[in-house]
Order: C-alpha cells, then structure tokens, then sequence
C-alpha cells in the first residue's frame, strides 16, 4: 500500500523573507509494493515470528532504514500487507448454474492466492496483536461471510435454496469451520474437508434436504448443464 511521504522544506528564513521551499524527494511507491510483497511471501513460508524486518529488507532488495522509514513496525507492516491483499469478490466466483460448484470453486481461487496459507502465518500475531486482529477478522472472516452469502443469494434465485431459509446464518457457517480449522486444530484446509464441509452441511442448511438428497441434486443440476 502506497503511502505519501510529508514533504521536506529546505532553507529557512533569512533576513525576515521566508527562504524559498522545495518539495523533498519523492518516495519511491513501487518499493512499497516490492516490500510488502516479501513481507507477504515471509509470513506464509515462516510466520509472523519468523518475518522479521531485517528478512524483508534482504527479500526486498531493500535498505533497513527504507523498510523501517515506512513501517516502524513489524506490526505495522503486517497490517499493510493484510490490507494489500487481493481479496476474491463474487465477480470471480463463477456462475456455474450449481450452488455446490460455487462454493468449491471459492476453494479453488482461495488455494491459488494462499490465502489460507498466509492466515495460517498469522497466527501468532492474531493472538497477540489486537491491531492485526481486527484486519485479520475484518479479511478473512468478515470478508469471506459476505461472499459465501453473496453465493447464496445467487443460489436462492436460481431456486436452489429452500423457503425461508436464514442464509445470513448459513453464510457464516463455512468461514467459521474454516477458521477453528486453521486456528483451533491447527489442521489444513485441504479439498477433502473442503468437499465435505459443503456437501454435509452448507448444502443441506440451505437446500433443506438431507446431505445424499442434497448433493445427489446438485449432481442432476451438473449433469443438466
């Protein structure tokens, strides 16, 4: 995330006339993205407690007074790079015609951007660092309800969920499992949980159908297509 630099004055007054300003010089916005891109890669391979400031500059191919110029700390780098992610909106989330193959297909997108590995480096800091908590909550938590119920809602008027239904809770339900896996269990979020955690409980809280009837449907809808 670029941020803008406070501009330097050089000179002072002299003789009671105010000493002509310049601008200082102009900060180099594409390092930013160099530093918080290394920063990124650190948390995922290492962790919070292994992205040190000294290893992102080394990344980087940058000074350590150019890092700690524009984070002066790990904390504060770390809630840049949370911001600066690349966050899946329901515009990649392909209409695939099934509710199930929407959903898994959120896996998919999410498996490629490492969005799960870099919440896994997180862990630390989201215990520990009330700052970074509430950016982490806010991405991946909060984030990832508003487009699980973004596909719902795309569901429901296709006509696959059932009347009534509360999808706003439903919505919930897999960003929830999602992190007690990745943050209680400590366990990874692979396509076999992926697969099960939507065809034996999305499906049949929005659906209202039994797990074989509801994923059984989805596969008529499939077969359909």
């Amino acid at each position: 995330m670029a941020a803008r630099e406070d501009v330097a004055a050089v000179g002072a007054p002299a003789g009671g006339t105010a000493a002509a300003r310049r601008p200082g010089r102009r900060r180099d916005e594409s390092k930013d993205e160099v530093i918080l891109a290394a920063a990124r890669e650190l948390l995922i391979e290492r962790g919070y407690d292994g992205m040190t400031m000294d290893a992102v500059a080394e990344r980087a191919g940058a000074g350590k007074s150019t890092v700690y110029r524009r984070w002066p700390s790990k904390v504060q780098l770390t809630v840049d790079c949370l911001l600066c992610a690349k966050q899946m909106t329901i515009d990649e989330v392909p209409d695939t015609g099934s509710i199930r193959d929407d959903l898994l297909s959120i896996f998919v997108r999410a498996t490629r951007m490492k969005s799960d590995d870099l919440m896994t480096g997180l862990l630390t800091a989201v215990r520990e660092e009330p700052e970074v908590r509430a950016v982490f909550h806010e991405q991946f938590v909060a984030g990832r309800v508003r487009l699980a119920r973004e596909v719902l809602e795309r569901a429901r008027l296709r006509g696959e969920t059932a009347p009534g239904v509360d999808l706003d809770m439903v919505a919930a339900v897999a960003p929830a499992m999602v992190h007690y896996r990745k943050v209680v269990a400590h366990r990874p979020m692979d396509a076999e949980f992926a697969e099960r955690l939507i065809d034996t409980i999305i499906l049949p809280l929005a659906t209202g159908r039994p797990a074989d009837a509801a994923v059984g449907e989805q596969a008529l809808l499939a077969d359909a297509r």
